[in-house]
This record gives structure tokens, sequence and C-alpha cells, in this order.
């Protein structure tokens, strides 16, 4: 009997312990509370307005580029030119500035050159593009070769100052006679040179070993004339109104056969590859007036037959336009001889679909007399 006296005084020891334990551990929880987040909200997103930029592209004065891609750098936007008036238009152009260029780069009449769009806060529309002409764009060496029938009255030059040239032979040889003659384009549109009708005084620095006639402009070099000399031939033009001065090599064509203009007549590829004699070159695929692809510097080796040139400036460039290779003059039965430029010469050919130069290697040229 006390045995179970003690055994219950133990459970309910126990059993007070655990009460006491529960108790203290339910004063001990936190009640558990429901917390909501609430949902994220994107951020409010001001549209950026956007305007839209037309107009018209000319090929020349009077004629539209039909079916040009006009293009905003550095958005990448761009547009096609209708074919029937030559109108574009870009929308959606935030406010910026625009580098705004033209494809075809160059057309029969000249270049487009990159053309500045700033937009702000409005529609532009009438952003108009024209090429730039070939009588006054960025060239190599001169290589005006002639000019067309007829002559013009200076008073009717555009802008004369800045597009009055001679045209006369980069290099001559000792005893050589040119006819010098003083050209320029008619009008600011106009890409062809003419003959201009003024008064003009002729002279010629240094006068030893040369001369000019000062009213006709013909100049002769002596037979004793040094090589590797220049002489400076200068028209003084109406009374005193412009003076316009030109260069003129003296050259041994033993040392350099190269120097002279060179066409490819038979594929029509270059149509006229200009060789200086003081090492610059210029290529013309496509001509008109006195236009040229890109221009630069050569050297050669007779020795070897090495020659290299680099391109050093361009108004549009074919694909790899210069290069390193080797050349061979033949002269036999033809007194104007034939150029091969073989190896990695590449100067390129005209691609009548995209109105461009495309990549062409291996040339065979036959040399153009200088003729006014």
């Amino acid at each position: 009997m006390r045995k179970l006296k003690l055994i219950a005084i133990i459970c309910l020891g126990l059993i007070s312990i655990l009460a006491v334990a529960c108790d203290s551990r339910e004063a001990t929880l936190t009640p558990a509370t429901l917390t909501t987040t609430p949902p994220t909200q994107p951020p409010t997103v001001t549209p950026v307005p956007g305007y839209t930029v037309s107009g018209t592209v000319l090929d020349s004065s009077n004629n539209y580029l039909l079916g040009g891609l006009v293009t905003l750098e550095p958005t990448g936007r761009s547009s096609i030119t209708s074919t029937d008036d030559g109108l574009y238009i870009i929308s959606d152009v935030p406010d910026g500035e625009y580098s705004v260029s033209v494809a075809p780069k160059c057309v029969a009449y000249g270049c487009y050159p990159p053309k500045l769009l700033i937009i702000s806060g409005s529609d532009i529309l009438d952003f108009h593009l024209a090429p730039a002409p070939a009588s006054i764009l960025p060239g190599g060496p001169a290589a005006a070769r002639s000019v067309i029938e007829g002559s013009i009255a200076l008073e009717r030059v555009e802008f004369p100052g800045d597009n009055l040239v001679l045209i006369r032979p980069n290099d001559m040889q000792p005893g050589d006679t040119a006819q010098i003659v003083l050209a320029a384009p008619e009008c600011i549109r106009c890409v062809e040179l003419v003959a201009v009708d003024a008064p003009v005084v002729w002279s010629v620095e240094p006068r030893v070993g040369a001369g000019i006639n000062p009213d006709t402009g013909l100049l002769s070099i002596s037979s004793a004339a040094s090589t590797d000399f220049a002489y400076t031939v200068t028209a003084d033009v109406g009374d005193g109104q412009f003076s316009v001065s030109a260069a003129v090599n003296i050259y041994s064509a033993k040392e350099n056969p190269l120097a002279g203009v060179w066409t490819e007549s038979e594929t029509g590829n270059i149509n006229r590859l200009l060789l200086t004699a003081d090492g610059e070159f210029a290529v013309t695929i496509n001509p008109y007036g006195n236009y040229q692809d890109y221009w630069g510097n050569y050297t050669f080796n007779l020795d070897t037959g090495f020659i290299e040139l680099t391109a050093t400036g361009a108004n549009q460039v074919a694909p790899d336009g210069q290069g390193t290779g080797t050349f061979v003059i033949d002269s036999s039965g033809d007194s104007n001889g034939k150029l091969s430029l073989e190896g990695g010469i590449c100067l390129g050919g005209w691609d009548s679909n995209t109105q461009s130069p495309t990549m062409n290697c291996g040339h065979e040229f036959v040399r153009q007399p200088f003729s006014r």
C-alpha cells in the first residue's frame, strides 16, 4: 500500500512539472501573423516622342535619285527613295543629332557627303539632299586631261575663285611641250570642264630650263632641263581678279616608266589610273568630270617588278582598292605601251546593279597620251 502511494506521488509530481513546462512554452510563443507584400508595380515609362523626317534626293540639278537608300546614323533607321519622285520618309526618330548618308554614295554628277540633321521637338519635312558636284569633290593628284568643246566667259562661272583649274600634264620630260588651258565648270551643278574665255597672262617659275608663251599658255621644257625638278605655271586672270597656279614635274621615263595616265580599254574596269612621277596615284572607275574614286601613294622597284599601292583618301573606294604585287610594261607593237598589274593588286571594277565599285584583281592597261 505504501508502495502504491509512493508511485502516485511520483506521477503527480511529473504531471505538475509537465504542466508548468507547457505553461512556460505557451507564454514564450508568439502567435503567427500573416503578412502580404504588395505586388511590384512596373516603373512608369514616359514614351520618347518620335518625329518624321522626309524630303527628296537629287542626282543632278533636275533629276531625282530613284530607289536610293537614305540612312540616319547612329540609329540605323533608313528609307528607300521613291521610284517615282525621289521622296523618302523616315518615322519615329527621337530628338538628337544624326549623320545622314545616301547609297549609292556617288552618282553621275558627284557624291553625297554626310549631312548633319538635328531634330529638336518637331517633324522635319523638307530635308533634301543633293550630290556635291564632281568638279569640287576632293581628289588626289590632278587628273583633268581634256575640256569639252567651246568656252565660257569668266562672269558665267559660279564661284570662279574656287573652280578655276589649270589643265596640264602632271609630269613632263626634257624637250616636251604642252598646251596649258584655264578651265572651270560652267556652274556649281555642272560637271564637265570648259575652257574659260578671259584675258590671261601666263608665266612659269623658275625661268631657267622652261618657257611659256604669255598669251597662249604653250609650255616648253628645255632638252637640257634637270629631272627631279618642278616648275610652277601661273595664270593671272582678268585684271588681277584671280591667280591660279599648278606644278609640273620634270622626270625621266627611264627612271619611272610607270608615270602617266593608263586605261583598261578592253575590260572597262578602270577607266583611268594616274601614276605621277613623284609617287602618287589616283583611280577613277566610273568617270565623270574630274572626279576620282580614290587616291594615294605608290612605290616600285624596276629591277624586281615589285609595286605597292596604298590608298590615303577616297570619295568611294573599291574593296581592297590597293595592294602589293608585280608590274610588267610591254612596249612591243604599241608605241604607248601596255601595263600589267598582277598578284595582290585589286583596283576594282564597277557593279552596274549596285552602282558602286566592286572587288576586281589583276589589270591590263594601255597608256593614254596627254590631250587638252
